[in-house]
Protein backbone atom coordinates (compact mmCIF):
# COMPACT_ATOMS: atom_id res chain seq x y z
CA UNK A 1 0.00 0.00 0.00
CA UNK A 2 2.57 2.63 -1.33
CA UNK A 3 1.12 6.19 -0.78
CA UNK A 4 -1.79 5.27 1.72
CA UNK A 5 -4.27 4.08 -0.87
CA UNK A 6 -6.65 1.14 -0.50
CA UNK A 7 -7.52 1.13 -4.50
CA UNK A 8 -6.51 -2.31 -6.52
CA UNK A 9 -3.59 -1.61 -8.59
CA UNK A 10 -5.80 -2.41 -11.77
CA UNK A 11 -8.43 0.63 -10.74
CA UNK A 12 -5.43 3.04 -10.13
CA UNK A 13 -3.66 2.38 -13.64
CA UNK A 14 -7.54 2.95 -14.94
CA UNK A 15 -7.54 6.33 -13.39
CA UNK A 16 -4.41 7.48 -14.59
CA UNK A 17 -5.61 6.34 -17.74
CA UNK A 18 -8.87 8.12 -17.94
CA UNK A 19 -6.81 11.43 -16.83
CA UNK A 20 -4.30 11.72 -19.37
CA UNK A 21 -7.31 10.29 -22.11
CA UNK A 22 -9.33 13.42 -20.85
CA UNK A 23 -6.65 15.82 -21.18
CA UNK A 24 -5.98 14.31 -24.89
CA UNK A 25 -9.59 14.78 -25.44
CA UNK A 26 -10.13 18.42 -23.87
CA UNK A 27 -6.74 19.35 -26.11
CA UNK A 28 -8.66 17.85 -29.50
CA UNK A 29 -11.56 19.45 -28.45
CA UNK A 30 -9.80 22.89 -28.61
CA UNK A 31 -7.98 21.81 -31.49
CA UNK A 32 -11.53 21.08 -33.22
CA UNK A 33 -13.10 24.61 -31.73
CA UNK A 34 -10.61 26.81 -32.88
CA UNK A 35 -10.52 25.29 -36.36
CA UNK A 36 -14.27 25.94 -36.69
CA UNK A 37 -13.62 29.35 -35.32
CA UNK A 38 -11.11 29.94 -37.85
CA UNK A 39 -13.11 28.63 -41.02
CA UNK A 40 -16.64 30.35 -39.81
CA UNK A 41 -14.80 33.45 -39.99
CA UNK A 42 -13.16 32.66 -43.11
CA UNK A 43 -16.71 31.86 -44.35
CA UNK A 44 -17.67 35.43 -42.97
CA UNK A 45 -15.25 37.29 -44.08
CA UNK A 46 -15.94 35.97 -47.61
CA UNK A 47 -19.21 36.95 -47.41
CA UNK A 48 -18.42 40.37 -46.86
CA UNK A 49 -16.10 40.69 -49.76
CA UNK A 50 -18.50 39.19 -52.31
CA UNK A 51 -21.30 41.56 -50.79
CA UNK A 52 -19.12 44.36 -51.88
CA UNK A 53 -18.12 43.42 -55.09
CA UNK A 54 -21.89 42.81 -55.51
CA UNK A 55 -22.16 46.76 -54.74
CA UNK A 56 -19.19 48.09 -56.72
CA UNK A 57 -20.88 46.22 -59.40
CA UNK A 58 -24.23 48.15 -59.23
CA UNK A 59 -22.61 50.94 -58.16
CA UNK A 60 -20.41 51.06 -61.53
CA UNK A 61 -23.90 50.36 -63.35
CA UNK A 62 -25.81 52.94 -62.45
CA UNK A 63 -22.87 55.22 -62.96
CA UNK A 64 -22.47 53.94 -66.69
CA UNK A 65 -26.35 54.12 -67.12
CA UNK A 66 -26.49 57.68 -66.07
CA UNK A 67 -23.37 58.46 -67.59
CA UNK A 68 -25.05 57.51 -70.88
CA UNK A 69 -28.20 58.97 -70.42
CA UNK A 70 -26.72 62.35 -69.77
CA UNK A 71 -24.59 62.13 -73.08
CA UNK A 72 -27.27 61.16 -75.35
CA UNK A 73 -29.44 64.19 -73.93
CA UNK A 74 -26.34 66.54 -74.27
CA UNK A 75 -26.11 65.06 -77.96
CA UNK A 76 -29.55 65.80 -78.43
CA UNK A 77 -29.33 69.42 -77.38
CA UNK A 78 -26.45 70.38 -79.38
CA UNK A 79 -27.51 68.64 -82.24
CA UNK A 80 -30.58 71.01 -82.32
CA UNK A 81 -32.83 69.07 -84.36
CA UNK A 82 -30.05 68.54 -87.40
CA UNK A 83 -30.19 64.53 -87.98
CA UNK A 84 -26.82 64.54 -89.54
CA UNK A 85 -25.21 66.50 -86.21
CA UNK A 86 -27.32 63.96 -83.99
CA UNK A 87 -25.82 60.58 -86.09
CA UNK A 88 -21.75 62.18 -85.68
CA UNK A 89 -22.42 63.03 -82.26
CA UNK A 90 -24.38 59.45 -81.72
CA UNK A 91 -20.78 58.26 -82.33
CA UNK A 92 -19.24 59.29 -79.28
CA UNK A 93 -21.82 58.77 -77.15
CA UNK A 94 -21.50 54.96 -78.48
CA UNK A 95 -17.92 54.87 -78.17
CA UNK A 96 -18.31 56.45 -74.54
CA UNK A 97 -20.82 53.73 -74.00
CA UNK A 98 -19.07 51.01 -75.15
CA UNK A 99 -15.37 51.61 -72.86
CA UNK A 100 -17.99 52.06 -69.92
CA UNK A 101 -19.31 48.27 -70.51
CA UNK A 102 -15.68 47.44 -71.30
CA UNK A 103 -14.99 49.07 -67.93
CA UNK A 104 -17.39 47.04 -65.86
CA UNK A 105 -16.98 43.74 -67.65
CA UNK A 106 -12.61 44.00 -66.91
CA UNK A 107 -14.14 44.86 -63.50
CA UNK A 108 -16.29 42.00 -63.09
CA UNK A 109 -13.47 39.99 -64.29
CA UNK A 110 -10.90 40.51 -61.89
CA UNK A 111 -13.51 39.93 -59.11
CA UNK A 112 -14.04 36.76 -60.96
CA UNK A 113 -10.76 35.89 -61.27
CA UNK A 114 -9.80 37.29 -57.89
CA UNK A 115 -12.39 34.78 -56.22
CA UNK A 116 -10.69 31.58 -58.21
CA UNK A 117 -7.64 32.02 -56.50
Amino acid sequence: MPGGTLEPRGQRTSTISSAILSRRTERALSAVELQTLLRMAHVQAEGLVQAQKLHEIDHLGRMAMSGHALLVKWGDTLAAGDPLLRDELKFFSDMARMGKGEVLADTIDSFCRESRR
